[in-house]
């Protein structure tokens, strides 16, 4: 059943009339892409001979690839601690069936991104969720992580940069957690897909680098780092402790052995992307800064929404301030029905904490600043 902002949506758009979406994190909807001809090229040296002799983990040329890149972000991995899935949905789903019985449950962070929801069901377990502390720059509560744990709980999940709120793990958070996770021996699955994405100086802090756990799941693809969501590929990086590690390589690829989900052209380009695409990831990342500078400075122009400034990824939340008497979605409703500005409420992410939004900074630059401007004649500024 459609909730009631996507049936306003559908009937603005049936009307024909103007939306101006504030939600969408896919680059390609947003003017970004990959070097179309450089792909061609990468892509199709597949195609001069094509062949087809799988491995359930993934080709080793492009696992070798990926340990020679990570190496460079501080792991230390074997290309054998690699198994490529197509995209991290998969990755999740069978991260969910391996480590969790029917009716176990995972700690997840709230606000929560909706799909991990739906993955738990297909995988019959659920979510248990641990604080981001608003009032505190969307910081983890401990407190609340300790109270959620049980003895039915089969993992922990990290998402950093963090979608929805932009917040980034700190170095301390991560060392707290590995001790968490030695504590109740379990494993961290740690969803990294906009860790490229990150606008502080230095490297974005990686737990699989930094800090010593049990087991160890780091989790990325080229959807978000190449502008190539169509591709469908991802990967898992499995580290930790060596009899954990060697148990789940082997559950894993067996799991993977069931599928072989992964489509052979991309898994051989993998390689030349990672090797010859920096260029066009440096402009890339700083486009999105741009992007994401514009929608912060914009913002400050509208005292009555409050935000803690984002420090990686595609998205942020904000709170309203003045809920001009009416409850969230109701006034998600309202600026759509009288601006044509859609953003997303924060229930939508599991978030029921006073008012709030959460919208994209990735969309078009004209379309932030049209959207901007009509936002801050709805509050009257």
């Amino acid at each position: 059943m459609l909730n009631a902002i996507e049936q306003k949506r559908r009937q603005r758009l049936a009307e024909g009339k103007e939306i101006l979406s504030l939600v969408s994190g896919n680059p390609c909807e947003q003017g970004i892409y990959f070097p179309m001809e450089r792909l061609q090229r990468i892509y199709g040296e597949y195609f001069k001979k094509p062949d087809y002799q799988p491995h359930p983990k993934g080709l080793f040329i492009a696992r070798e690839a990926l340990a020679e890149f990570y190496s460079k972000l501080g792991f230390n991995l074997s290309p054998e601690n690699f198994i490529l899935t197509s995209g991290t949905s998969e990755s999740f789903f069978h991260l969910f069936r391996l480590l969790g019985k029917a009716g176990a449950n995972f700690l997840a962070p709230r606000p929560a991104y909706p799909l991990f929801e739906h993955l738990a069901d297909l995988a019959r377990v659920h979510l248990k969720f641990y604080d981001l502390q608003e009032a505190r720059a969307w910081a983890i509560d401990f407190e609340s992580l300790e109270k959620a744990a049980d003895q039915n709980t089969a993992g922990l999940l990290l998402i950093s940069p963090h979608n929805p709120t932009g917040v980034v793990a700190s170095r301390e958070e991560i060392k707290t957690l590995s001790e968490f996770c030695r504590q109740k021996n379990l494993p961290l699955i740690c969803d990294e897909v906009f860790s490229d994405f990150y606008f502080q100086e230095g490297l974005c802090p990686r737990p699989g680098a930094l800090e010593d756990f049990p087991l160890v799941f780091t989790l990325n693809g080229i959807s978000k780092r190449f502008a190539l969501p169509m591709m469908k590929l991802g990967w898992m990086a499995v580290g930790g402790d060596a009899a954990c590690v060697d148990f789940v390589l082997d559950q894993l690829e067996t799991y993977a052995d069931t599928f072989l989900s992964v489509h052979m052209p991309i898994q051989r380009a993998l390689p030349d992307l990672l090797k010859y695409s920096e260029d066009f990831v440096e402009n890339y990342v700083e486009e999105v800064k741009r992007r994401k500078n514009l929608a912060v400075k914009f913002l400050k122009t509208i005292p009555k929404l409050q935000f803690k400034e984002p420090e990686g990824g595609f998205y942020l939340t904000f709170k309203v301030l003045d809920k001009v008497g009416l409850e969230e979605e109701t006034w998600v409703l309202k600026l759509l029905e009288q601006t044509g500005v859609l953003v997303h409420p924060g229930y939508f992410f599991d978030y029921e904490k006073g008012v709030h939004g959460v919208m994209s900074f990735l969309t078009d630059p004209v379309i932030l600043e049209q959207a901007f401007e009509r936002i801050k004649n709805f509050f009257k500024i």
